[in-house]
């Protein structure tokens, strides 16, 4: 891994130096997460809704030319000197970036949100702990990993929806694809060095782009979507799409991929939320239990 040195931390004092009685660090890395949850949701809120009316890769390829604007101003003003590792894992990341996000769409035409998110956010958060434990030799504690483990099953109870018509086989695979090829570009993500800067970001963004129009411009005649509402939610999807992934390599800074992928996949359960607030949405017993779930799971990797 390029990533060494201590966790950065905030500080919440209430030393006996402070007029307190203790002091509890939480780590920054564990907020960057939890704000790269947020954006994930918004971004698969938005962009679930225009996969219903226009093609998933008409779809994709908007939210990734959004990306490409985000990431040439976080490039601009985060400098740095990426090794030629950085910008290869920089462009492995784009090409699974692109797939992933076509595969997740594609599952959003076919079903819905509530159960493909879940689907895809539990295989996505499963690849990266894999790997942290059989090949980087990671080894959480007690507390760590049982947040780990209630987030998963967090994840699936928050977020699943009785009867829907996504519960379908098909769109439940694509949806489990989806995460597996989310899993792999959030591994790929922890190989970018912390002084790799925003480049190798905004070239995984240009090839993931590169990857949506080749798709899109082969199996159709347009490339972004006719509609202006609907470009407008696709875009801005995508400004979501790109602030998750600097908030992810953000974290990757100061925790494990393992914690970080797990704490983001909670984005599912902020999904189900926003479609009970904004989409009159019903929520059931079993969702509120895993919506409370996630809160505590990711409680209790922030102190593991």
């Amino acid at each position: 891994m390029a990533r060494s040195g201590p966790p950065d931390r905030w500080s919440i004092c209430h030393c006996p130096q402070h007029g307190g009685t203790r002091c509890i660090l939480l780590p920054v890395s564990v907020i960057y997460a939890v704000l790269s949850t947020f954006s994930i949701a918004l971004s698969d809120f938005f962009a679930s809704g225009v996969t219903k009316r226009h093609r998933a890769s008409e779809v994709t390829s908007t939210v990734l030319l959004a990306g490409i604007f985000v990431m040439a101003v976080v490039a601009m003003f985060w400098s740095g000197t990426p090794t030629a590792s950085d910008l290869a894992h920089g462009a492995l990341a784009g090409a699974a970036n692109g797939v992933g996000i076509l595969l997740l769409f594609v599952a959003y035409s076919r079903g819905s949100l509530r159960t493909a998110a879940p689907t895809a956010a539990v295989v996505m958060s499963s690849v990266p702990v894999l790997w942290d434990l059989l090949v980087s030799g990671a080894s959480p504690s007690t507390v760590t990993s049982i947040g780990l483990s209630l987030g998963l099953i967090a994840i699936a109870l928050s977020s699943y929806e009785r009867g829907d018509p996504g519960n379908g086989p098909t769109g439940l695979f694509v949806a489990g694809l989806a995460g597996v090829v989310f899993g792999i570009l959030f591994i790929l993500l922890s190989y970018i060095g912390d002084d790799a800067g925003g480049s190798p970001l905004l070239l995984q963004r240009v090839v993931a782009f590169l990857f949506a129009i080749s798709v899109t411009r082969s199996t159709g005649p347009r490339l972004f979507p006719r509609e202006r509402n609907a470009f407008t939610a696709s875009f801005v999807a995508g400004i979501f799409a790109s602030a998750a992934v600097v908030l992810f390599v953000l974290a990757l800074r100061g925790g494990s991929l393992a914690v970080v992928s797990v704490v983001a996949s909670q984005y599912a359960a902020v999904a189900v939320l926003l479609g009970v607030a904004l989409r009159g949405q019903r929520m059931w017993w079993w969702q509120a239990l895993g919506l409370g779930g996630s809160s505590l799971a990711v409680a209790l990797i922030a102190i593991g």
